[in-house]
């Protein structure tokens, strides 16, 4: 069988929640950071990584976890759906299975794979800056490698190894596989958390969009103001998850009460846009241009005008 190589880690199942037109048809609205372009496109281009869920496991197939991955999205569309529809939780497999699709999405990124491998990668450099920073040091670790029956090339000298360090000769590879297993484990704590939250479904006025983005299960402080030496955590209280389901619906959830329902204004609607732009990787997506959003220049802008003004924005910031 050939190997699937586009994976995508926000699911097209999902996505079309938020595109115009059906199935394969089904586009959306695009506005991309990093170019400041805006665009329209199938949601098979968009939100997806080449071999993101490649495994590599002796005797496993490398399409094993993205096989996976859509048999469980096929389970999930149809509750999916019936939430977006009737705005509610109306079975417990109705919870469970948003809040395993919140939890995939809120740990199953390229942002928070870049944190875990960036972090695997900074303790490899301090383990192997260690190891060679006294030669007591380099010889105490070759000896109990050699005690241990581990290779090591008796050919190479403390001074070589030290300056192959000091020189930067080398670059470090993480094991995709052990980052996947990793989030797999953090899936679980945070599905946990999620359930344990108060959730309110918010609906807009007439005329007015929610948008989503690239990483779509936002979660934040509930006064939005950063506490400067920490981040808000999955299971902190005075934290909101602020997640949309589709271009008319809204999910917020924290540990404090919360109204089984709400409605928002139109500025609400676009400080929720704003929220979901800001914790944007790279893309926002949208059902059209027809949605408000706050910009540096225009307090009260529309997605057809974002390009435009977010290329004056970073003019003037030069």
């Amino acid at each position: 069988m050939a190997e699937k190589a586009n994976h995508h880690y926000v699911p097209q199942l999902y996505l079309r929640n938020f595109a115009d037109g059906i199935g394969r048809k089904s586009r959306v609205f695009t506005f991309d950071s990093t170019t400041n372009e805006t665009f329209k496109t199938s949601v098979r281009n968009v939100a997806s990584k080449r071999h993101f869920n490649r495994i590599e496991i002796d005797g496993v197939d490398p399409n094993y976890l993205e096989d996976g991955l859509a048999e469980m999205e096929g389970e999930l569309a149809p509750f999916l759906a019936e939430v977006v529809s009737e705005k509610r939780f109306r079975t417990s497999e109705h919870f469970d299975w948003t809040m395993n699709l919140a939890a995939q999405l809120s740990v199953r990124n390229p942002r928070m794979r870049g944190q875990l491998e960036k972090l695997h990668k900074d303790i490899a450099e301090r383990i192997a800056s260690l190891s060679v920073s006294t030669r007591e040091i380099w010889e105490s670790q070759r000896k109990r490698m050699q005690e241990a029956g581990k290779a090591f090339n008796t050919k190479v000298t403390y001074e070589q190894a030290k300056k192959f360090h000091d020189d930067k000769n080398y670059d470090i590879a993480i094991d995709q596989t052990h980052l996947i297993k990793l989030e797999m484990k953090m899936v679980e704590t945070v599905l946990t958390e999620l359930g344990n939250r108060n959730w309110c479904f918010v609906s807009p006025p007439d005329g007015h969009i929610f948008i989503t983005c690239d990483d779509p299960v936002v979660l934040s402080w509930r006064d939005q103001k950063e506490r400067g030496s920490y981040g808000p955590g999955h299971g902190l209280m005075d934290t909101l998850i602020t997640f949309s389901l589709s271009s008319d619906l809204l999910l917020l959830g924290t540990f404090e009460n919360l109204p089984p329902v709400m409605r928002y204004d139109a500025l609400q609607v676009a400080d929720a846009n704003t929220h979901i732009a800001r914790y944007s990787t790279k893309q926002i997506y949208a059902r059209s241009s027809d949605f408000n959003i706050h910009t540096p220049t225009k307090f009260f802008a529309s997605g057809s005008e974002l390009a435009t003004l977010m290329r004056r924005a970073n003019r003037q910031a030069q």
